[in-house]
Order: C-alpha cells, then sequence, then structure tokens
C-alpha cells in the first residue's frame, strides 16, 4: 500500500505541474519547470507507468524544441495522467472491496467454526 501512496504522491505533483504549465504558458516554462516533468517523467517510468513517461517526454521534447504541437502534447498528457488517476482509483477501490470480502468471509467462516465448537 506504502507504494500506492508514493504514486499517488507523484501523482498530486504531476497534476499540479502541468496544470501550472497550462495556466502560466509553455513558453514561460524554465529550466526548473522542465527539470521537474524530467524527474516526473523518470518517477512515472520506474514506476511501470511507461505511457505517461512517453507523454511526458514528447512534451518535453515539444517545449524545448519550441514546437507548436507542444500544447497539445501538453494536453495529451494531462488527460493521460487523469486517465492514470481514475485508473489508480479504480484498482485501489477493487482491492480494498476484496479485502473487506475476504474479511467478511473468515469472520462468516469463524462464527461457523465457533458454532461447532459448542
Amino acid at each position: 500500500m506504502e507504494e500506492l501512496a508514493e504514486l499517488r504522491d507523484a501523482l498530486d505533483r504531476l497534476h499540479a505541474a502541468l496544470d501550472d504549465l497550462a495556466i502560466r504558458g509553455l513558453r514561460a516554462a524554465g529550466p526548473q519547470d522542465l527539470a521537474k516533468l524530467a524527474a516526473l517523467r523518470d518517477e512515472f517510468h520506474g514506476a511501470g507507468a511507461g505511457h505517461i513517461a512517453g507523454r511526458l517526454d514528447a512534451t518535453l521534447e515539444a517545449v524545448r524544441a519550441d514546437d507548436r504541437g507542444a500544447a497539445a502534447a501538453l494536453l495529451r498528457a494531462m488527460t493521460a495522467a487523469r486517465l492514470f488517476d481514475r485508473m489508480l482509483t479504480l484498482e485501489v477501490a477493487a482491492s480494498l472491496l476484496s479485502a473487506d470480502d475476504a474479511a467478511e468471509e473468515g469472520d462468516a467462516a469463524s462464527g461457523d467454526a465457533d458454532d461447532g465448537e459448542e
């Protein structure tokens, strides 16, 4: 669960960085902004979220090259991050529900065993 908490924290930082770039504008992105995105790209790549890392890489390349498609790349990265966020939320909810179901089944099984002991 700690791994998910770290990924959740990274997603929050990514959302903040991407939102900041969208609000301020890509031409206002300085070396610190790009370094932050590069660090997040590496973090997501290391966590196995290659799709997010790829979108961030495309955004970084477009911004550095002053490409006209940089805004579209940013929006694709934002969309991918939001979708990943939703999928992660569903995965966590499913695991919590299955753990809860398993606990209820365990309680029911121990209740049946207690009935037989009396």
